[in-house]
């Protein structure tokens, strides 16, 4: 009796396992169906540098079907298999870190600002000194001069790269030539405590690269003797007035004749030259008294 109560356990045990699986087999197909589709769908992502479409789409049709075939296996395998394959795919996948450093490296990559050069530093300015240029220069006087009676004196630069200046002068007395610093703009002035000087050409002038640059004056003597006639040559820079070189000639006055009683009378004393005078005339007058008294 109780081998027959235990065959007919075991054939109830058979068949409640029977049904048993084919309700896991209902239950859990269509998943496994999806999980293959999936698998086939990331194989495909993976491998499309590898294998062709067509067979990427076969391998993803036969995965259904070998899954149905499969039916009778063990619900252990079948997890193991989708296991496998959930961790393929996770390895696949790009780390976060990966995929946060790509949009960087791109943006770096195009959007990055050029790095503009330095600009040059300007250079630097030149010292005055730098802008003077070396140029021949002549002057001329005369050999002598007569009391009250004006003489021209002349000054000449030569900027035409010229080796003289003196072809700019009238030549009718005592010329000096010689070398000076200049700059573009020049001013020439001339003095002298014994003469009256008049300027007969504009005292500052532009250097011309053209013909020579000349000065002019017209120069009184003053009184009698040995006087000296100074030439000095200023640089004009803005505002201001930079002396660049000095020249100093002698001039001779003399007196003669009718500039000798002029001289006196210059020198004099008005009040004695008055007193002088009437005096020179009463005694004109008395002497036409006594000549025509005795007559």
């Amino acid at each position: 009796m109780l081998r027959i109560l235990s065959v007919l356990l075991v054939i109830v045990g058979l068949v409640v396992a029977g049904l048993g699986g084919a309700a896991l087999l209902e239950r859990y197909a269509p998943n496994q169906e999806l999980a293959a589709a999936s698998a086939g769908e990331h194989g495909f992502e993976v491998a499309a540098a590898e294998a062709p479409i067509n067979e990427v789409e076969a391998s993803a049709e036969s995965a259904p079907e070998a899954a149905a075939s499969e039916s009778g296996e063990a619900a252990g395998p079948a997890i193991a298999e989708e296991e496998m394959q959930f961790s393929f795919q996770t390895e696949m996948e790009p780390s976060p870190m990966a995929r946060s450093a790509a949009p960087v490296e791109a943006q770096a990559s195009e959007g990055a600002p050029e790095v503009s050069a330095m600009p040059a530093p300007a250079p630097a300015k030149p010292s005055f000194a730098d802008t003077l240029k070396t140029v021949p220069v002549a002057h001329e006087t005369p050999r002598s001069a007569e009391y009250k009676r004006a003489f021209d004196v002349t000054f000449a630069i030569d900027a035409t790269g010229d080796t003289t200046a003196a072809d700019a002068l009238p030549g009718r007395g005592v010329i000096e030539e010689s070398e000076a610093m200049v700059s573009e703009r020049v001013e020439v002035r001339v003095s002298g405590a014994a003469f009256n000087i008049v300027a007969a050409s504009p005292p500052v002038q532009t250097l011309s690269p053209m013909t020579e640059n000349t000065w002019r004056w017209s120069v009184t003597p003053l009184t009698a003797g040995d006087h000296d006639l100074v030439f000095e040559i200023f640089a004009v820079d803005s505002d201001a007035m930079t002396p660049l070189r000095t020249f100093q000639d002698t001039v001779t006055v003399k007196v003669s004749g009718i500039n000798r009683a002029i001289a006196f009378a210059d020198q004099a004393n008005p009040l004695f030259v008055l007193l002088g005078g009437l005096g020179s005339a009463l005694a004109g007058l008395f002497a036409a008294f006594r000549f025509f008294g005795k007559t």
